[in-house]
């Protein structure tokens, strides 16, 4: 069943962005985390108080002189299993949860660092159709789990120091990770998620930031940001609109439900639907069928795209707007906050000691 569519000394943390589509290897850096304190639970179930921080990487080496997959393989990536199809010309970028089942600092490193090589490799080529990359497909290895969104207790840190700077500066590299998606990278590329696990809030944000998307069913989708006093400020209404029209998208937002992929389906969100451990083998049959007409469905996409119109820097409007009202949240939203943010961490710990 299918439907197919389209340092912190100076009383700041630093959180360096890149514009990836732009920026040469030699000027990338990388996602520093702040030294907020992120309130945890240690292995005995106490409340843990830590400095969260990414250390600074030098850039990667791009090793043009290697084979397309050995490019990829040479890149040393934390929280990203990468690997590349030569036959099908498709990258697979799956997300390793690790500290969090969120959108770390180091998660969106790689990201960055990955659609880098990606535009990277395929300018390498002139010609569309010849480039290395015609299909690139996000995922999560991590059983149950696609992505749960923001990096709640990262939040929590920031708000307590009354910290805008890193907020706005995390919530910028979050969607400057989706546009690329959205936005074929630099290159007619055809991006696709497969959604195994739970895609809740920015989870969910990210995979709408894809052209097609594959869950499997009982997979939960939603929005449940408005359960603290906040709402999903990172490409949600811009995403959800282009499927379902504004105001639907307002209403899923406002009401914080937590829907079915079989539901999502219904509504137009989800484009293929499949049972359960069927979303790897459902995306590459997509690709198999859909490499002869990817010149076609890119073209189609594009005037999709050229309809609904979708800027970087509209994105980044909106997370303004986020921050200044993440910041306003008053301490029983916050206190909600913390509670989701070690439910969150209870269950990737359960789902650790399952494994």
């Amino acid at each position: 069943m299918a439907r197919q569519s389209g340092g912190f000394d100076s009383g700041h943390p630093t959180l360096v962005l890149t514009d990836v589509a732009n920026e040469s290897d030699a000027g990338r850096q990388s996602v520093v985390g702040p030294r907020h304190k992120d309130s945890r639970q240690d292995e005995t179930g106490q409340a843990e108080s830590r400095p969260f921080e990414q250390q600074r990487k030098e850039p990667r080496q791009a090793h043009p002189q290697l084979p397309i997959g050995l490019r990829f393989a040479a890149q040393n990536f934390n929280e990203t299993q990468v690997e590349y199809d030569p036959q099908q010309k498709a990258l697979w970028c799956r997300m390793k949860l690790q500290r969090s089942p969120s959108f770390t600092p180091q998660l969106l490193h790689d990201l960055h660092a990955v659609h880098h090589l990606v535009n990277e490799v395929n300018a390498s080529e002139p010609n569309p159709q010849a480039q290395p990359v015609r299909f690139y497909v996000g995922g999560s290895v991590y059983p149950g789990i696609f992505n749960l969104g923001g990096d709640l207790p990262l939040f929590l840190g920031a708000i307590r120091q009354r910290d805008h700077v890193f907020l706005r500066q995390y919530a910028y590299s979050c969607v400057e990770a989706m546009y690329n998606n959205a936005s074929g990278f630099t290159a007619p590329v055809i991006s696709l998620v497969c959604l195994e696990g739970d895609a809740l809030g920015g989870g969910l944000e990210c995979a709408l930031s894809f052209d097609v998307i594959i869950a499997e069913r009982d997979v939960k989708l939603g929005l449940p940001e408005i359960m603290f006093g906040s709402f999903p400020g990172m490409g949600a209404f811009n995403f959800l609109t282009r499927r379902i029209g504004p105001k639907k998208a307002e209403q899923m937002m406002l009401s914080g439900k937590i829907y079915r992929a079989e539901e999502c389906y219904e509504m137009g969100l989800v484009d293929i639907l499949v049972n359960k451990g069927g979303a790897i083998e459902a995306a590459k049959t997509f690709i198999k069928e859909n490499q002869r007409k990817h010149a076609a469905r890119c073209a189609i996409t594009k005037i999709n795209k050229r309809m609904n119109p979708l800027s970087l820097q509209d994105l980044r409007d909106i997370t303004d707007i986020w921050v200044d009202h993440t910041l306003s949240l008053d301490p029983i939203d916050l206190r909600r906050m913390e509670y989701l943010a070690n439910a969150q961490t209870a269950r990737l710990r359960a789902n650790e000691a399952n494994r």
